[in-house]
């Protein structure tokens, strides 16, 4: 989405995840400080929600309400109309195996070599004067993305290549689904989508009110019995993250538990050894 983003990520350390995240969040503003030449930039909000999906049924029902975002949204009736950055063509036309790929063509741009954008919003012939000098620049490193989109079906042991196609049609139906009843209530509201060409044409920085904040999310789990012993197991990490915290301000370092949010501290600063009696 143009103002926020949706990701299922699986990792093989706790630690990759918040860094990927924070690594995300800061190439992300740095990029979007260079395009509009701004000297700082508070780009993300305060709240992000990064839970744990615990089950297949939830990781399935997640994955299908991340499609299914822009039209929830009444942006577009479906995915596939929706302009922005997704992997909904390669969910749908990659070979059902945990290790089949798509890879895609990208350049990485040093922040330096980023061009200024002419105005918050480009008219198509700004947008294609930028694609091509981003295209002519030889800075540029080229770089594949890699999209694997059913590795994540190997966390809950589905390998079989009937199986992950059974789940992928799962999935679609369940979009569609959602899809038409959107559809349906626009029609009956007297509402349409948002037209494709003003979509393109969003601007930067877009004055945003975000809804009322419910409470902040940290596991989606459909099964009472696993969501009440992860709970419980989250409590265990959130006691431990407040004694760090206690710790740091009292000039202590502990090890926090791993794959947690840890807070700010200076570049090169250390924590002053103990004393000694």
């Amino acid at each position: 989405m143009n103002n926020h983003s949706h990701t299922l990520a699986v990792s093989n350390t706790c630690n990759k995840i918040s860094q990927l995240y924070m690594e995300l969040q800061k190439k992300t503003t740095d990029a979007v400080k260079a395009l509009l030449k701004l000297p700082s930039l508070s780009l993300w909000g305060n709240r992000p929600t990064v839970a744990e999906v615990a089950t297949l049924d939830d990781a399935i029902k997640r994955i299908a309400y991340i499609y299914c975002n822009p039209s929830n949204a009444s942006l577009c009736d479906s995915i596939e109309e929706y302009p922005g950055i997704n992997s909904w063509s390669a969910f749908l036309t990659c070979e059902p195996g945990v290790d089949a790929e798509i890879a895609i063509d990208a350049r990485w741009y040093p922040v330096s070599e980023i061009p200024q954008l002419p105005s918050r919003s480009l008219s198509p012939k700004q947008d294609a004067r930028l694609l091509q000098e981003l295209a002519a620049s030889e800075k540029a490193l080229k770089h594949p993305i890699t999209i694997k989109p059913f590795k994540w079906l190997e966390v809950f042991g589905i390998t079989e290549p009937a199986a992950i196609e059974r789940i992928r049609q799962r999935i679609i139906a369940q979009v569609r689904e959602t899809e038409r009843a959107n559809a349906d209530a626009r029609r009956a509201a007297g509402k349409s989508c948002v037209p494709r060409a003003v979509l393109l044409r969003e601007p930067y920085l877009k004055p945003h009110i975000p809804k009322k904040k419910e409470r902040k999310i940290y596991l989606i789990c459909g099964d009472r019995e696993r969501r009440l012993e992860l709970i419980e197991r989250f409590r265990q990490i959130f006691a431990r993250c407040r004694e760090c915290y206690k710790k740091a301000k009292e000039g202590l370092c502990l090890d926090w538990p791993p794959g947690t949010f840890t807070p700010w501290f200076p570049p090169g600063f250390t924590f002053p050894a103990p004393l000694v009696a």
